[in-house]
């Protein structure tokens, strides 16, 4: 092993976070007129079929590290789940879902998790670089990943 010791540049670029893009452009679902609409695309080859027309990112302040590249996922209005446990209050950037039996609104990403760019997969679905959770759900050895469309970011 070398005593030589990292120039303070090289350091401060390795300790920097990986995602120092344009974060003043990341949009939530809320932040839309049209809601679903301004964010969705039917592709023609399924007709009728829903994909979302931005990148989804991490919607907390100051991240907005990419999730998923557009067109990936499939809108789907299917029963919510519940993600948040009752001991932890829900992070500020992140909506609450509808109490089950009542739909949600997801993005389905199928067929494994490789389709995504940045996160990580505990049982809930979060952010990998700042743990920001659950943005959604997977079953465990599962090939469908839901995404919330209200708790991830647009651009």
């Amino acid at each position: 092993m070398s005593n030589q010791s990292i120039h303070p540049s090289a350091l401060a670029a390795l300790q920097r976070p990986s995602n120092t893009g344009d974060r003043s452009t990341i949009r939530k679902l809320s932040d839309f007129d049209q809601g679903l609409l301004a964010v969705s695309t039917s592709h023609d080859k399924n007709l009728g079929e829903l994909t979302h027309r931005f990148d989804l990112l991490c919607p907390r302040n100051g991240c907005g590290s990419v999730i998923l590249k557009a067109g990936i996922g499939r809108w789907v209005e299917r029963d919510s789940v519940e993600l948040d446990t009752a001991k932890e209050s829900l992070h500020p950037d992140l909506p609450a879902l509808p109490a089950p039996p009542a739909t949600a609104h997801w993005w389905l990403v199928t067929p494994n998790m490789m389709e995504f760019e940045n996160i990580g997969f505990t049982r809930p679905v979060q952010k990998d670089e700042c743990d920001l959770g659950p943005l959604g759900w997977c079953e465990e050895g599962g090939n469908e990943f839901w995404l919330a469309c209200s708790r991830v970011g647009y651009r």
